[in-house]
This record gives structure tokens, C-alpha cells and sequence, in this order.
């Protein structure tokens, strides 16, 4: 809930000087391969919009300056690094106002100007808050990722391609992260064999059937999850679970990411909550994480693909009363 009232209290301060009855137009621009990036700005587009019901949404998927039409008054919505970039190529009029949503502080953002930027609350530090006083930017804290998920959200989700429905467990297999200055930490070959001997144990102790899906950023290369061939990371990791006697289709489902396809982590997510379970999740995925807890209870391992921000979001977790009896860390 105080999400929620945070939320709505940032929009409409951030609405400010748009009449509710007035035409206006709000552009959501983001990269469409950025599954997190886009449930930022739809969430912000969505609830700008229950503020002002005539608004006109437009989803603007790789747009560039020269797609938006900003004769109108207009309120610019975008996430990222394509965010960053696309706020820097071209000059936007007085009537228009820009949010940026993203899950951290990038190098890049320090030359930004005149916008509002919508970021968790533990990644803001004095610095920031210093260049954002300089650079007359507006700081939106959130707790968290700012995404549309809900248990309602899951209600009409198909699940027919999962064939273990009683399963309690489900599983998202790590992936490199970006650090601040735009370099990558690696979530290893060794990162998912050591996750993989502790599942084969857990699912032996328990009899937990388990779903499992990798995502965009596991085994990252130029050419993983752009064909059926498993990346070379999702691959270590089922070869572990095979060794250890653990069978595909009985005693766990594998899901592996395609760009182009849709996802399996909805359809696992509802299964999973429908089975009264729980959620296995990477700590170096803030959105997952966010989301995941909004429906359910989860526990996060570390690795390492992890920066200091995303282990900061962690502990904040972990002392939040809120989120007691849902939340543990493990794999230290």
C-alpha cells in the first residue's frame, strides 16, 4: 500500500500544471527488448492517465525525438539507458515535461537537465542528490522497481504450457548486470553450477517440483536466446540437475527465454501462487524481485553479478517489517 500512496502522491506532483480536463498527451518511449523498462513506464503512463482520464497514451517503442508529436502539451515518459539517450537528442518545448524511470544512477544521467527521474530510494546518494540540485532534476523516490504487477495482473495469464501445475516452487536463473558506468558483472557458468547442486539438495529434501526460467541477460551474447540453442549458462545449469538425478518433466519444467516470445515468468508466477508457493529469485534483478514480492513470498540468492546497489536493495528488504515470513537471503 505505501507504494502505492507513494506512487500516486509523485504523479501528482508531478501532473502539476496540467488540468485534468485538459488534452493531454503522454508518450511512453522505451526499448521493447527491456521487459523491466517497459513495466516502469507503463506504470507510470497508467497511473498519470487515472489522474487525467481524457489523456491520450501513445507507446512509442524505439521512438526518436523526431517520432513525437509535442505541439500539444505532452508529458514524456521513458526508462534506461534508451531513456537517457533519448532525453539528450533533442531539445523538448516548455509545455512538455519528461520523466525518466530507471533502477539505478547511470554515468550518463549527470548530463541531464530540467527532467524528473524516478528511481529507487537506496540507490540515492548525497552525490546524486548534489547533481540533481545542480542540474535542476526532480528526484522521485520509489521503493523498489515501479512495475504493473498484481495478483489480479495474473488472473488471465494462459498457463497451458506448464505441465507440473502443482508445482510450489518457481526458479529465474540469473543474468549480467550493468553497472553505473555502463560495464557488465557476470552472473558465471560457476554461479549457476554452485545454485544448481543447492536445488538438486532442496528439491531431494523436499519432493518441490520446481519451474524454471532463465531470462535476457542469462549467458548474455550476441547470439543467446535468439534461437532454440540454450545459452551457455542456462546450459551448466541443467547439465548439474541432470547428473544429480532430477528429471525434466517430473521433477522440474524448464523455460528458456526468447527474444520475440513471449515470457514464461507470468505463467510460472501464477502457477506458483496458485500452489500457495514460493519464488526463487537472482539479487541482481531489482524488477523481478519488486515484482515478485508484490504477489508473493521469494527467496533471493546472491552472486556474482551483483553491484553494491543491487545488494543495498537487498538488506533494505531484509530489515523491512512489512516483508517479514516473505523474504530470505541465501547463497552468500
Amino acid at each position: 500500500m505505501r507504494k502505492k500512496f507513494t506512487l500516486l502522491f509523485f504523479i501528482a506532483i508531478f501532473s502539476l500544471g496540467f488540468s485534468s480536463d485538459a488534452s493531454l498527451n503522454i508518450y511512453a518511449v522505451y526499448d521493447p527488448s527491456k521487459v523491466g523498462e517497459l513495466a516502469m513506464v507503463t506504470a507510470i503512463a497508467n497511473e498519470i492517465a487515472l489522474t487525467h482520464p481524457t489523456a491520450q497514451i501513445t507507446k512509442k517503442p524505439s521512438a526518436t525525438f523526431h517520432d513525437l508529436n509535442l505541439i500539444d502539451p505532452s508529458i514524456v515518459v521513458t526508462a534506461g539507458q534508451f531513456g537517457i539517450e533519448f532525453i539528450k537528442s533533442g531539445v523538448f518545448p516548455a509545455h512538455t515535461k519528461i520523466l525518466l524511470c530507471t533502477h539505478q544512477w547511470f554515468d550518463a544521467m549527470d548530463g541531464l537537465h530540467n527532467v524528473s527521474i524516478a528511481m529507487p530510494e537506496h540507490t540515492i546518494t548525497e552525490t546524486i542528490q548534489d547533481t540533481a540540485k545542480a542540474n535542476n532534476l526532480t528526484l522521485l523516490r520509489t521503493v523498489g522497481v515501479l512495475h504493473t504487477m498484481s495478483a489480479k495482473a495474473l488472473a488471465d495469464e494462459n498457463t497451458s504450457a506448464i505441465h507440473l501445475s502443482d508445482a510450489k516452487v518457481g526458479l529465474i536463473l540469473g543474468g549480467d548486470a550493468e553497472t553505473p558506468a555502463g560495464a557488465w558483472k557476470v552472473f558465471t557458468k560457476e554461479n549457476a553450477i554452485k545454485l544448481a547442486n543447492e536445488i538438486s539438495i532442496f528439491q531431494k529434501n523436499t519432493g518441490y517440483k520446481i519451474l524454471i526460467t532463465n531470462g535476457p541477460r542469462t549467458g548474455r551474447s550476441a547470439t543467446a536466446h535468439k534461437t532454440e540453442e540454450l545459452d551457455v549458462v542456462s546450459s551448466a545449469f541443467l547439465s548439474v540437475l541432470h547428473e544429480a538425478g532430477l528429471k525434466q518433466g517430473t521433477d522440474f519444467e524448464f523455460f528458456n527465454f526468447q527474444f520475440g516470445k513471449p515470457s514464461a515468468l507470468k505463467a510460472v508466477m501464477k502457477v506458483v501462487l496458485n500452489n500457495k508457493g514460493f519464488m526463487i529469485v537472482p539479487g541482481e534483478s531489482t524488477s523481478s524481485i519488486s515484482e515478485i514480492l508484490a504477489v508473493m513470498p521469494a527467496s533471493i540468492y546472491a552472486h556474482d553479478a551483483m553491484n553494491e546497489q543491487h545488494g543495498a536493495f537487498v538488506e533494505k528488504l531484509m530489515r523491512s517489517p512489512q516483508l517479514c515470513g516473505r523474504l530470505c537471503l541465501t547463497q552468500r
